[in-house]
């Protein structure tokens, strides 16, 4: 059996853009009857899970075009989440090898302490400027949905997209082999 091919890594930039505006569009569906379930937040989701396997090909200029495509799609504040989503998911790439090399149960807990992060800072940022922000519960059950989200969007880009992180580094060996 032959191993997969890997993509050229121009291909991936497309790939991600499509992926995210996807992603974006995904949220404005409505969700059961009424709306009742909250939409998580896909295109953070796809944006940390890249960072942390493909470091390498995230552009910057793409977080900031999706984050702000995500704002004005999602009637958010202009930029406050594009900001706050690029300052996490850069956070990501730079520490992207340390999870390589680590349990996935890790990377979701620091990818949901990611999000939890990003809406207190949200919210604190709302506050200064005397707008009004969602209350405990709202963000509470985003934070939930997304969390919950994360390890399907991983799944997706892992097993649909064969996009894996290297895994060399496994245990702090140098070779990646077991001592």
């Amino acid at each position: 059996m032959n191993p997969p091919r890997a993509r050229p890594a121009l291909a991936e930039t497309p790939l991600l853009t499509g992926l995210g505006v996807l992603s974006v569009l995904a949220v404005t569906m409505p969700l059961g009857p009424g709306g009742a379930l909250v939409a998580p937040d896909m295109l953070y989701c796809l944006l940390v899970a890249w960072a942390i396997r493909r470091p390498a090909q995230l552009p910057l200029w793409v977080v900031v075009a999706l984050g702000l495509f995500a704002d004005l799609l999602l009637s958010r504040p202009l930029g406050l989440g594009a900001l706050a989503q690029l300052l996490v998911v850069e956070a990501f790439r730079r520490r992207a090898l340390f999870f390589h090399g680590t349990p996935f149960v890790l990377e979701w807990a620091a990818a949901a302490a990611g999000f939890a992060m990003i809406l207190v800072g949200m919210n604190l940022a709302l506050s200064i400027v005397f707008a009004t922000p969602p209350g405990l519960a709202p963000s509470l059950h985003y934070l939930a949905a997304t969390a919950i989200a994360y390890p399907l969007v991983v799944f997706g880009l892992t097993w649909c997209l064969n996009l894996r992180a290297p895994r060399s580094q496994a245990f702090g060996s140098p070779t990646g082999r077991l001592r």
